[in-house]
């Protein structure tokens, strides 16, 4: 549902150049049900986990944080602790959103984070029936009926429910059926990730400039006008691609690294955990994240006087 003076991707969507620590993400642990090779790019499954009396300290650090993301690995096998991060956040007007499969979720705990004050719930949503859902991340297809579940009733709760599908092979030709299965559960925000390549995990299941284009195109010529999607990694190519304009239809910029750094959960600071993992320091070894911009470390400017684009490769083109 609709909070009312709050948007999706607020960050994203404000196009300013600034360098200004104000959003969040915090890699509460890398662990995860799940067996994909896209996440967790970055230490696997490694064991370690924040607690929420860690988390809440570098929180209060920073005067101009505007949104924090909990990710992982899945966020929700530490729920006890998104619980208390989220109500922190709430009791400062901070925005929170929780990064998750909802395969662990159930009605007491989504009525629990509804009360704490949860923004958004953004789940992964690539697959329409059980078998392909299985077979990717290999478990077992009754979790697929778990999410369905969980996402019907989340749409009922204040908070917003995000589903979101990953642009890759399998996905390309079948964005507007996967759309309209998702607004069928009630969900009204639909967010497309386009890849990104990521040799060190060995994933390139990326579809060409022209199957993206026409995939996109297609999901907006087709979705209903209720629907918002979300078009995310796309910013820097979206026009030399020919992607269309509609109602409800937003492509988010890219602030990794320039408003948004991630903290993962060993204290490890990177700019971008999937896109750009590059260590620039660590919470629990003295890096200050409230001076990281005017202590700038090396590996930091040099990603912001570069710019790199990971997307812009992934959609087959040129850094210009």
């Amino acid at each position: 549902m609709e909070v009312p003076g709050v948007v999706y991707k607020m960050l994203e969507l404000d196009g300013s150049s600034r360098c200004r620590l104000e959003g969040l993400e915090i890699g509460l642990t890398s662990n995860c049900n799940f067996r994909c090779d896209y996440c967790c790019a970055y230490q696997r499954n490694d064991g370690r986990f924040l607690k929420a009396e860690q988390i809440v300290p570098i929180l209060e650090d920073l005067p101009d944080l505007k949104r924090v993301r909990l990710s992982g690995g899945e966020v929700t096998l530490r729920f006890e602790d998104c619980l208390e991060v989220v109500k922190y956040c709430a009791s400062r007007g901070v925005q929170t959103q929780l990064n998750s499969n909802a395969t662990l979720l159930d009605p007491e705990k989504l009525d629990r984070l509804e009360e704490a004050g949860l923004t958004s719930l953004h789940v992964s949503f690539n697959f329409t029936d059980p078998e392909s859902f299985s077979a990717y991340y290999r478990v077992r297809p009754e979790l697929f009926h778990k999410i369905v579940e969980n996402v019907r009733y989340s749409v009922t709760k204040r908070f917003d429910t995000v589903l979101e599908t990953l642009l890759f092979a399998d996905t390309c030709g079948r964005l507007l059926e996967i759309d309209r299965f998702i607004y069928d559960l009630g969900a009204r925000i639909h967010e497309i990730q386009n890849g990104i390549a990521m040799p060190h995990t060995g994933w390139h299941a990326l579809p060409s400039p022209e199957e993206l284009q026409r995939a996109v195109n297609e999901l907006i010529d087709g979705k209903p006008d209720d629907m918002a999607v979300y078009l995310t990694c796309m910013d820097r190519f979206a026009d030399r691609l020919g992607i269309k304009r509609g109602k409800n239809v937003h492509i988010a910029n890219c602030i990794e690294g320039k408003t948004q750094l991630h903290v993962h959960s060993n204290g490890d600071i990177l700019i971008s955990e999937l896109c750009y993992p590059a260590v620039i320091g660590n919470v629990f070894a003295g890096t200050s994240l409230r001076d990281i911009y005017s202590r700038m470390p090396s590996e930091l400017r040099k990603f912001l006087d570069e710019r790199p684009c990971p997307a812009l490769a992934a959609a087959g083109f040129r850094e210009e």
